[in-house]
């Protein structure tokens, strides 16, 4: 996997806990929604769906119900240390990475523009 492209979720595991949350949501009840420093985050369950979409201050994840609940396994039982899980999605890449506490927010300050709008899940708010 070296050198391909991924979509990345970093997130603290408090944070963690919050998407695990609003994800539960949608696989309950279809749809849920988030939002964090100024980024919307919809959560939607479509069959046969596992695709991550970024629009201008909004992501939309959608997802069938077996990607979601994988997301929500890995979400549940974040490693007691900096770590990460894969899953497959079907665009805009094909993995997703769940990254727990491997990343500071200064971090994120100092990629290049073209790496797209990170979103930090925290749940300081910050």
């Amino acid at each position: 996997m070296l050198g391909d492209d991924v979509v990345m979720l970093a997130m603290d595991t408090a944070g963690a806990a919050v998407i695990h949350a609003a994800l539960n949501d949608a696989v309950q009840h279809g749809w849920s929604r988030l939002e964090h420093d100024g980024v919307i985050h919809e959560f939607r369950i479509q069959p046969g769906a596992a695709d991550i979409e970024q629009v201008e201050g909004r992501i939309e994840w959608l997802l069938d119900r077996a990607a979601a609940v994988e997301i929500l396994d890995d979400l549940a039982t974040p490693a007691d240390h900096p770590g990460h899980q894969y899953v497959d999605i079907h665009t805009p890449t094909s993995t997703l990475v769940l990254s727990y506490d491997e990343y500071t927010p200064e971090y994120f300050a100092h990629l290049p523009t073209n790496c797209g709008t990170p979103s930090r899940a925290k749940a300081d708010g910050s």
